[in-house]
Parts: structure tokens; sequence; C-alpha cells
């Protein structure tokens, strides 16, 4: 493949995992529980190389306890939007709400 083609790439793992129900969450109440949370995305801030860095490691984090058996709880979701959308309203100018929503849809 000479380009990255995300709808059909992604398409297609996405039916594979879907199939091999990849995400499907499995209690086993014989194994140690391990929790796992890293900073939550912030909408109210734009994304940079930062927040790679910091979801990919706690993805390895996840991956490596549950692989070593654990029940991992590794949640995902929005923090509030508080501060750094007030203080990018001051900084740039915008009102918040319309700062968020952009970073949203990015």
């Amino acid at each position: 493949m000479s380009e990255y083609d995300p709808k059909q790439i992604e398409t297609k793992w996405q039916k594979i995992w879907e199939e091999r129900k990849v995400f499907e969450v499995r209690e086993d109440p014989s194994k140690r529980k391990y929790y796992c949370l890293e900073m939550f995305p912030y909408p109210s801030g734009r994304i940079h190389m930062g927040h790679v860095r910091n979801y990919t490691i706690g993805d390895v984090v996840a991956r490596f306890w549950r692989m070593r058996g654990f029940n991992v709880l590794h949640p995902m979701g929005w923090d509030a939007f508080g501060l750094p959308a007030e203080n990018a309203a001051i900084k740039y100018g915008y009102h918040p709400k319309k700062w968020t929503d952009e970073n949203v849809a990015t």
C-alpha cells in the first residue's frame, strides 16, 4: 500500500475486532484487579504530541497488566472544561464554548 486509506484500513480492522470481540469486557472474579487511569483528554485545550505520549503509555500499562492476567479497568472520557478553556478565551479572544467546540471537532 503506497498511501494510508483510513476508510479501507479502519473498516477492515473494526470488522475483525468486532468479530473477535476484542473490546468485549469479560470480568473474571478469580483474577486480581488493576485500575489504570491516565489524564483524560480535555477538549478545552488543543491536542499535541504530549497527549499522544500520555495515552500511549497508559495503553501499554493497561495491556501489560491485562496480559499478566489481571482484570483491568482502563476508563476513558472527557475532563471538565474549566480553567484551560477560560485561559484560552482570555488569550485568544474566543468564547470558551466556541473554543471547546472547535477542539472537539478537531
